[in-house]
């Protein structure tokens, strides 16, 4: 069962990690301005996070097990929010680099 955990867990960070660097590059070439390209992303990931949303309240099992996978799936949600967020600053980030734009702090 440990095995499987970690097997699991490897998977997910594996793929949120691809998924990070898959959405880096494709905003660095994107056909897009920087801000639809932003709004495209925030759908998508916003419409992802419904349906991941719908498919754990629609879950019809019951007991100890329910109330475990319940926690389990809020923190893999929880986890694939933060890394969103984190991905995009940082590719706004990048944008604005590349782009010659100053960053938010500074004036």
């Amino acid at each position: 069962m440990e095995q499987q955990d970690k097997f699991y867990k490897g998977l997910f960070f594996g793929a949120a990690i691809g998924a990070g660097v898959g959405t880096v590059m494709g905003l660095l070439f994107a056909p897009h301005k920087g801000r639809e390209t932003q709004q495209i992303i925030s759908g998508k990931v916003k419409s992802m996070l419904d349906k991941a949303t719908d498919m754990y309240e629609s879950n019809g099992l019951d007991g100890i097990y329910n109330n475990e996978a319940k926690t389990r799936s809020q923190e893999i949600i929880d986890t694939a929010r933060d890394e969103a967020e984190k991905i995009l600053t940082e590719a706004n980030s990048i944008i604005r680099d590349i782009k010659g734009y100053p960053k938010p702090n500074e004036s």
